[in-house]
């Protein structure tokens, strides 16, 4: 059952966080104005790159956690903690070091005005100081993941997103502006370790963590492990953070606010279909360590089927909407951001295609592919940005993430997945990739003609038009795209439904 809970609460956590998101953003464009609105997004992303510097010991911390909690070696699980509350200690001094720098004779870079350096200095000051003290703070959270309380860190954060909120809109409505916004965000960055910390300790039998458990050889063993996730996270990084960083060193704030919105629309909704295949994750582990390899093979194929039946109609309409969406959202003058929102949902749709792939990959044994695979995605999306974005401005951003998605994750990660599982490509394609768009006909014909008859004047229509039009493509995908026996299991669970509640 906990797992269950687990998996639904990870849901909720990521739409509440699109709601807040989908409200908040007009609020704080209002309030700090086009140039304000850029400088922060650029503030957020210069803060997000010191995530780099977890070296990817949070992975391993909950890998550990987790295996040690389950053998009930306290003993090793204390050690661990201590060894990894030592390295985060030192880690976070070097982040304050990185701080002092870019807040110091590095922030002539980014090439601000003077009334917006000074803003600018005290926000990173501010979050950097939040980010290095959430180093150690970041093991409270992954000693209640690896416990299996992943509900409780997902109810914590949910909690957190809307105090954040809370506090953006009373500080920006005072008059405080881009400060505001940094102490919001650093209050509640500090609020989620404070709260899980005593959920901690009273969960966790045995707890014990100091620094004279602190073990060397320990470290080279977490390293051991680490070092392939960092690549991996220094690949999201890249991908999610830097793109303010290059359109900033080419462009104007203002292009910077206008490529965050479409950017925060397709990352949001990736993160919303990567919850299915990060729900698939501990079972393909079970598969593998059991040896049934054709349960790997079904996560593969079939659980990238019903991931792409999820995932292709949300796409495809926000695709089909994404004028009206984002006119009616910020208005006229982020029209701008309507191709690059256009241009970065294919790009997560095809990132969308190799998620289980990824996952069948990392959890039997190839995670080093899948961290350099990724690696090398970012770095081509990296390069092609600041070339394209001199020719082609915003839209050039776009197209480096989309090429780059294209060219590395989407035929080198799928192709590996199948050669491994041994299952030709084209098979692959037919039975995963195909099913899910053959509905896709009536559903966006269906969008055409409400649209035709109902022209969009507001949210309201199109939300009725899109959820109508997803309801076409669900029913068509239901014949289309379901084998027999699953839509007779279907049918047949609906029947037991039905028939208990009349009962």
């Amino acid at each position: 059952m906990r797992w269950i809970l687990n998996i639904a609460s990870n849901y909720l956590r990521v739409i509440v966080g699109i709601a807040v998101m989908f409200f908040l953003i007009p609020f704080q464009v209002t309030h700090l104005g086009l140039d304000l609105f850029g400088l922060w997004s650029l503030i957020f992303a210069v803060v997000g790159l010191f995530g780099l510097l977890d070296l990817g010991f949070a992975t391993a911390a909950m890998k550990y956690v987790a295996e040690l909690t389950a053998s009930g070696d306290q003993a090793a699980r204390n050690q661990v903690l201590s060894t990894l509350l030592v390295v985060y200690t030192g880690l976070g001094l070097i982040c304050l070091v990185l701080v002092a720098i870019l807040a110091g004779p590095a922030s002539g870079w980014f090439a601000l005005s003077p009334d917006q350096a000074d803003p600018f200095t005290l926000a990173l000051w501010l979050l950097g100081t939040v980010v290095a003290i959430n180093f150690p703070a970041s093991l409270i959270k992954a000693i209640l993941i690896g416990s299996g309380r992943m509900h409780l860190v997902n109810g914590i954060e949910l909690v957190t997103t809307l105090v954040n909120a809370a506090l953006i809109v009373i500080l920006l409505s005072a008059g405080l502006g881009l400060v505001g916004m940094a102490i919001a965000t650093a209050a509640t960055m500090l609020l989620g370790p404070a709260v899980m910390l005593p959920l901690a300790i009273r969960l966790t039998p045995g707890l014990a963590v100091s620094p004279r458990l602190f073990s060397r050889s320990r470290v080279r063993e977490l390293l051991g492990f680490s070092v392939y996730f960092f690549i991996a996270n220094v690949a999201v990084l890249i991908i999610l953070r830097m793109d303010p960083v290059v359109i900033k060193m080419f462009l104007p704030l203002t292009a910077v606010a206008v490529y965050a919105v479409g950017a925060k629309i397709a990352e949001y909704t990736y993160l919303l279909n990567k919850q299915f295949s990060n729900a698939l994750m501990p079972l393909v582990s079970l598969s593998k360590g059991a040896g049934d390899a054709a349960t790997v093979r079904r996560v593969l194929v079939d659980g990238t089927r019903f991931l792409l039946a999820i995932a292709v109609p949300f796409f495809a309409l926000l695709l089909f909407y994404s004028e009206p969406f984002v006119i009616h959202w910020m208005g006229e003058s982020f029209a701008e951001s309507i191709p690059v929102l256009r241009i970065l949902l294919v790009a997560m749709l095809l990132a969308s295609v190799q998620l289980n792939a990824a996952n069948v990959l990392g959890m039997t044994g190839k995670h080093r592919f899948v961290a350099f695979a990724m690696g090398g995605s970012a770095l081509l999306n990296l390069v092609l940005s600041i070339v394209l974005v001199q020719f082609f401005g915003l839209i050039g951003v776009a197209l480096g993430t989309l090429i780059a998605t294209f060219l590395v994750e989407f035929t080198l990660v799928v192709p590996r997945a199948c050669r491994d599982q041994a299952l030709p490509l084209a098979g692959f394609v037919r039975q995963a990739i195909w099913p899910p768009l053959p509905a896709l006909v009536p559903a966006l014909g269906t969008a055409w003609l409400l649209a035709y008859w109902q022209p969009i004047t507001g949210f309201t229509w199109i939300f009725l038009e899109g959820a109508l039009s997803a309801l076409v493509y669900f029913t068509a995908f239901y014949w289309s795209g379901l084998v027999a026996v699953e839509r007779d299991l279907i049918a047949g669970k609906l029947r037991r439904t039905l028939a208990s509640r009349r009962a």
